[in-house]
């Protein structure tokens, strides 16, 4: 009897054991689990202002000297390079004029703005031209990109010659070639 006793202790022993190893067996199997879902942002990303533009502008300017006040009315072309939040650019423009001795300007100017997303600031200033005489421009704006290729803002401009000078509020609306040259 003492036989069975140890048999029957012993088979109960060996199958507890075996019981417990194939679970650790099965513990360590890979799981077949659908990979994670990819991260998406939900932060919107920031307009980017880089690139060429080109566009129209009108207004009026406020004459003093040898300018009388009247309208303006013209285009201009530039380029910006965006660095993180701050942009600078060149711009050239022409208007055609209603100042009494004088039916042109135009300038040549470097500007620096600071972009929040869509809304930029920012300063200007360069050198001015009428018929003959060369002056210089100084002043500022603020444009908002309305699509991914059109902006319009308002400018402040004064103009200074010799004898005459003229601040002009005036209109601007821009057609940006950005995504075109990768920029």
């Amino acid at each position: 009897m003492l036989r069975l006793a140890v048999s029957v202790s012993a088979l109960a022993l060996l199958s507890s054991a075996a019981v417990l190893s194939s679970a650790a067996v099965a513990a360590d199997l890979p799981t077949f689990s659908p990979p994670p879902a990819p991260m998406l942002s939900t932060t919107p990303i920031a307009y980017n202002w880089s690139g060429f533009y080109l566009g129209g502008h009108g207004g009026w300017g406020f004459g003093g000297g040898n300018f009388d006040d009247g309208f303006v009315i013209g285009g201009q072309v530039g380029v910006n390079w965006q660095f993180s939040n701050f942009v600078l650019g060149a711009e050239g423009d022409g208007s055609f004029t209603d100042w009494g001795n004088t039916s042109a300007v135009g300038t040549v100017r470097l500007r620096g703005g600071f972009a929040f997303d869509r809304f930029m600031p920012y300063v200007t200033g360069g050198a001015a031209f009428q018929e003959s005489d060369v002056g210089w421009v100084v002043g500022g704006g603020v444009d908002y990109a309305f699509t991914d290729n059109v902006s319009a803002g308002v400018e402040f401009l004064h103009y200074d010659f010799d004898n005459a000078d003229s601040n002009v509020i005036r209109g601007r609306v821009n057609v940006m070639f950005n995504s075109m040259f990768g920029m």
